[in-house]
């Protein structure tokens, strides 16, 4: 029975190998986003196949579901069988490596006989790729560098793919009758970007009633391991999660515990010795005595260790030990904090919800404004806008603020920064905007002092308000480009130009240590969506959360201004 996950990467294997063998853009494009499509699902789309729906979900056309069929019913797929006869096997491994798209795979392929991952790195290190035509020294040496991160990261998926299926699945196990509480813990309680599996903590009147429900939730393909206590499964989307249920009186401990992080709780551990204490998923032990103090509360831990109460996105062990045993925590920003959006598409580029359509979901979720941030004329594929076309803009705008009650659409646009330092569009063109986002989409190889050239320039702009997803990373997928983060940080804070930590939960750029560097540094940071659909406005969570593990305040960010607040601002010079 093949899962979600498998049917997806066999989707997306066939994109690969039509790549390698230059089919239309189009036909790859459409294998892509059905691949995407499935492997979010949480529900067994071999039962959908089975019983012909596959067509009900979007982006899965007639071919592209008969395939998804022949697959549950033949375990293959003969399209596939036929590109795979072309092509080594492992070939299209090589494609997941930073820098490697099919034209290099052809390449190192057909001239070096590579036909694998570590032939790739033995031969970039034996120095062979260096003498293809059009790669040289230093591609080699960043193709090192990108295997060798691309295995260290292995394993691991964003935790904007994980959270929802976490949490529907702590969400079902509290509807039932024999729950007390359920509470995510791990990696995904304290947020990380990426998350290898998830915990999920409970106590119930009957443990062993909760083990054997959740074991028969319709998300879980398969079962690992089930007791009275524990139960560990695989979703549909191959996430392998594990329940731990314990006594009411234990609770507090054992969500401590399992939530993590483990320098965290070695940390918290040496303390407690100090004190003559053990600390462990079972309670809090006097050394002495023997005695052990149940903790039914995280909030129990802490005191009986004299800390304050320590927010789980906190706990990496970074200094918040030691802020919470002299009671200076941060108080952390919160989502409903968060008053506005300032880096919203529309479909005026490459959004796919009208102006108001936007609008209408911010309003919905809390927010007082947004600023539409539509993409510049260089990015042609993303249909930005000409001056001639952000005029037209600019007048819908107006006609819709004219006739909103309590809700404001600020002017602004994503501006690219050109692989020569200059902005897209002309100042005269972004002088007349209300916030100007500006962010490099292009020329990501060039060496730092080119980087940091062409941000230092956009920043000394005047109107530039912020700088989008700073770094350009793409979590697990493209690494930062040549940024240093201490020189853009000094510079932020000398122009007075916001840093944006960027929702989408691909980015969460700025991340949560470079987000407290230039809040230390006096820097106002944004936390914006980066929405290009109504439901991206959700994505804005992800942001907070990186905010909160970067223990930044709600005054450090722009966007927590009320609409009059903001406006005031954005009347005056920047940094003002």
């Amino acid at each position: 029975m093949p899962s979600n996950r498998q049917i997806a990467a066999t989707l997306d294997r066939l994109a690969d190998l039509m790549e390698l063998d230059g089919a239309n853009i189009y036909k790859i494009v459409a294998h892509r986003k059905a691949a995407h499509r499935i492997a979010e699902s949480n529900f067994s789309i071999e039962a959908l196949a089975d019983e012909g729906r596959l067509t009900e979900l979007p982006d899965i056309g007639e071919k592209i579901a008969a395939k998804v069929e022949e697959m549950v019913t033949t375990g293959r797929i003969a399209e596939l069988d036929e590109y795979s006869r072309k092509f080594p096997p492992d070939l299209v491994d090589l494609q997941r490596v930073q820098g490697i798209g099919p034209k290099t795979t052809r390449k190192v392929w057909e001239e070096l006989g590579v036909s694998s991952l570590d032939e790739l790195e033995a031969a970039a290190r034996a120095g062979q790729v260096a003498g293809l035509p059009g790669m040289g020294k230093k591609t080699e040496a960043n193709l090192i560098k990108a295997i060798e991160r691309l295995r260290e990261r292995s394993g691991r998926m964003p935790l904007g793919e994980v959270l929802p299926v976490a949490e529907e699945a702590a969400a079902a196990l509290s509807r039932l009758p024999q729950s007390h509480h359920v509470t995510l813990a791990g990696s995904v309680r304290r947020m990380k970007e990426t998350v290898k599996d998830v915990d999920i903590i409970a106590t119930a009147a009957d443990p062993r009633e909760l083990t054997r429900a959740f074991a028969n939730l319709p998300m879980v393909a398969e079962v690992i391991a089930a007791g009275p206590t524990k139960c560990s499964i695989r979703t549909h989307t191959d996430l392998q999660m594990d329940l731990r249920v314990a006594p009411d009186q234990n609770y507090g401990s054992l969500l401590q515990h399992f939530t993590g992080s483990r320098e965290h709780n070695i940390a918290l551990r040496e303390m407690a010795i100090g004190q003559g204490l053990k600390v462990s998923e079972y309670g809090i032990e006097e050394t002495a005595s023997g005695n052990i103090h149940a903790c039914g509360t995280e909030e129990e831990v802490y005191r009986r260790l004299g800390l304050d109460f320590i927010p789980p996105e906190l706990r990496e062990n970074a200094g918040e030990l030691e802020a919470a045993a002299t009671g200076r925590l941060p108080e952390l920003i919160t989502e409903p904090d968060i008053k506005g959006d300032l880096h919203v598409h529309s479909d005026w580029s490459d959004g796919r919800g009208t102006i108001r359509d936007m609008a209408d979901s911010a309003r919905r979720r809390g927010c007082e404004y947004i600023a539409i941030s539509d993409h510049s004329q260089s990015l042609a594929v993303a249909g930005g806008l000409t001056p001639a076309r952000l005029e037209r803009q600019l007048k819908e705008i107006g006609k819709i603020n004219a006739g909103a009650d309590g809700f404001h659409i600020f002017t602004g646009m994503e501006v690219d920064i050109k692989a020569d330092g200059s902005l897209d569009l002309p100042d005269d063109s972004l002088e007349a905007l209300d916030f100007v986002t500006v962010s490099i989409h292009s020329g990501f190889t060039q060496e730092r002092r080119q980087i940091m050239a062409r941000l230092t320039a956009a920043m000394e702009k005047p109107f530039v308000r912020s700088i989008g997803h700073p770094t350009g990373r793409l979590i697990s997928r493209r690494d930062a480009y040549e940024v240093d983060v201490d020189e853009l940080i000094a510079t932020a804070a000398r122009t007075g130009t916001a840093l944006e930590i960027n929702s989408h939960y691909w980015r969460l750029d700025l991340c949560d240590l470079h987000a407290r560097a230039a809040q230390e540094a006096g820097v106002r940071l944004v936390i914006n969506s980066d929405a290009h659909t109504p439901g991206d406005a959700g994505n804005l969570r992800l942001g907070v959360a990186t905010a909160r593990r970067g223990w930044i305040r709600r005054e450090t960010v722009l966007n927590t201004l009320s609409v009059t607040e903001l406006s005031r601002v954005l009347e005056s010079p920047k940094g003002t």
